[in-house]
């Protein structure tokens, strides 16, 4: 019989294994590019360690692969498939400008890394196909780091397994994770967030302030939407004043250090720490946006549709209103409708309702818990508030608004797993929660084994 620990190791293997999986029948039987702004982040990818530029225009190797595969939207199919045709960037969607440009390289660096080692090591010679399972292997470390991060918050394994394996079901993880987008980091991103907070509150000296610093600025650079962990970092910093006791720490046999004794950190400390690692971000994000606006080269007379279609002449209050707590759920939306719209929708909502109410429940009915508390409180108010400056921040730059998408919240979703998690208190909800893992999984086997 399996003791706790390899019980549990063997159940975070099954999960990273079926999420694999999935990613890997997904990238087969998916061929179309995503209308997710694939052909430029693919792109990006095939051109790193290069640093785009706003104003650069998609390049011939990411073209050929539109023109063979087509754009899973109207109007995109495949066209002429040749090597050897010289392919023209204006006929693309948005006059063939790299989209994803004022993206850091970061990213499509390390993707490209790893999917040189995924194509040596695998029969695949496509360098789209192994950037593509480079994302499931982001995936795949993203899920560890969850987890560890979780028993590091001394989180016990039944409950955080059985929230965690709801994450390869939803569709808004699932489907970034078989495609090139920058998103397929966004777990990764939000567990290096917990993780280094994690360690600082149990021994904040100055080098776990510095490590937390450094996620900090890393974090948004990877995509600038993730500061959104951060805010909820700043948030929490700022308003927690629990230690976790020396009895909930991670004191199981299979923790790698004894606990610490718990004392207090003083508010001075706290806040301080919390705005430096929130002024580090702002300042890492906004050097970069100047710094890649500042190297824009593209003809005023020519530029992407999008410049035009998401134009306009007065404030988007109604939008404001829209927007303002869809980053809060950043797993409602399946991204692009893929398989069973049946299946799509039902895992799609088991998902985010489970991941919503558990942090809805931490923020405002949990009263034995009051630092999963504060921590929903701080994912809730960040979500809110990024996306409320998101919206302000396209007017005041560029008077463009469009509706923000979900996925923009999805630094978040570590946390919101690790305090849903953490509500789990009873063997009933452990095991319900557990039983829609396995029904929801079981779906998404069907819906992507299903996928033509």
């Amino acid at each position: 019989m399996l003791t706790r620990p390899r019980w549990a190791l063997a159940a975070l293997l099954a999960i990273i294994g079926v999420s694999f999986a999935f990613v890997a029948v997904h990238v087969e039987s998916y061929t179309r590019l995503s209308p997710i702004d694939e052909l430029s982040h693919l792109d990006y990818m095939f051109r790193a360690p290069a640093v785009l530029a706003p104003g650069d225009k998609v390049e011939q190797q990411a073209m050929y692969e539109q023109a063979c595969r087509g754009v899973d939207a109207p109007g995109f199919d495949p066209v002429l498939c040749d090597r050897d045709h010289e392919y023209d960037a204006d006929i693309y969607q948005e006059h063939g400008f790299n989209t994803a440009a004022t993206n850091t390289p970061i990213y499509y660096t390390a993707t490209r890394a790893v999917a040189e080692v995924v194509r040596a090591l695998t029969p695949t010679g496509s360098l789209f196909v192994a950037g593509r399972l480079a994302s499931g292997i982001w995936l795949a470390l993203g899920l560890a780091l969850v987890y560890l991060a979780g028993r590091r918050a001394g989180i016990r394994p039944a409950p955080l397994l059985a929230v965690l394996a709801l994450l390869p079901a939803s569709p808004a993880i699932l489907y970034p994770s078989a495609t090139v987008t920058p998103d397929a980091m966004g777990l990764v991103a939000g567990a290096l967030v917990v993780l280094a907070a994690l360690a600082w509150e149990r021994r904040p000296d100055r080098v776990r302030t510095a490590v937390l610093v450094l996620v900090c600025v890393l974090v948004p650079l990877i995509k600038l939407t993730n500061i959104v962990a951060v805010a909820a970092l700043v948030f929490y910093l700022a308003f927690n004043r629990h230690r976790q006791a020396a009895s909930e720490r991670r004191s199981d046999e299979d923790a790698t250090d004894g606990p610490d004794e718990a004392h207090p950190i003083p508010a001075r400390q706290r806040w301080t720490t919390g705005a430096v690692g929130g002024a580090a971000a702002v300042v890492a994000g906004g050097a970069w946006t100047v710094i890649s606006n500042s190297r824009n080269h593209a003809d005023p007379d020519d530029v992407p549709d999008m410049a035009v279609r998401f134009a306009v002449t007065e404030f988007p209050w109604n939008g404001l209103l829209d927007s303002a707590l869809i980053m809060a759920q950043p797993l409602s939306q399946p991204w692009v409708g893929v398989g069973t719209p049946s299946l799509l929708f039902f895992t799609t909502t088991v998902v985010s309702l489970v991941l919503i109410a558990g942090t809805a429940a931490a923020a405002f009915f949990s009263t034995g818990t009051p630092r999963a508390t504060v921590a929903a409180r701080a994912m809730l108010a960040a979500a809110v508030l990024v996306a409320l400056g998101l919206v302000t921040m396209g007017y005041v730059t560029a008077s463009q608004y469009f509706p923000l998408p979900a996925r923009y919240g999805v630094a978040l979703v570590p946390g919101m797993v690790l305090v849903t998690a953490g509500m789990l208190r009873t063997r009933s909800s452990v095991a319900i929660t557990a039983g829609l893992a396995v029904v929801v999984l079981v779906f998404t086997a069907a819906r992507v084994i299903g996928l033509p």
